[in-house]
């Protein structure tokens, strides 16, 4: 939608083949990064900067799924490792790029108050709303009533 809409688009992911593949469609830029990375990423933004110029809007989705349970059905615990790649992934990896953006973001100079804007969101939602078959339904009582 940015693309689209005529914005400079560079694309962080670790899996070359489908960041560059999803980049070249966009006519985008593609920078292969892992968000858990805190010294790649700082790399990463000046790569895109140095392509694009100052960004000022960051579409945040980093994550992996699915979620793991505690269990599986033979009731085999989930190997720490395991759920420590997706914590590191999916809610470290946030923070990370969250804040190093953040961090750019305040330090950008701007003719207005306005300096960027940051959108957060898990990616398991983002692919979930693809396979969503009706339109959601208004909720049958507002809290604000």
């Amino acid at each position: 939608m940015l693309a689209k809409a005529g914005a400079k688009v560079t694309i962080f992911d670790l899996n070359e083949k489908l960041g560059a593949g999803k980049a070249a469609e966009l006519n985008a830029h593609f920078v292969a990064v892992d968000v858990a990375d805190a010294t790649a990423v700082e790399a990463a933004i000046q790569k895109a900067q140095d392509l694009n110029g100052t960004a000022r809007i960051l579409v945040n989705c980093a994550g992996i799924g699915p979620p793991a349970k505690v269990i599986d059905r033979q009731g085999k615990a989930l190997a720490l490792a395991e759920f420590s790649r997706i914590v590191s992934i999916n809610l470290l990896g946030t923070f990370n790029v969250l804040s190093k953006f953040a961090a750019r973001l305040h330090e950008a100079k701007c003719d207005d108050e306005e300096r960027g804007v940051i959108i957060n969101t898990a990616s398991v939602a983002a692919s979930m709303a693809k396979s969503v078959r009706r339109p959601m339904q208004p909720p049958k009582a507002a809290w604000w009533r």
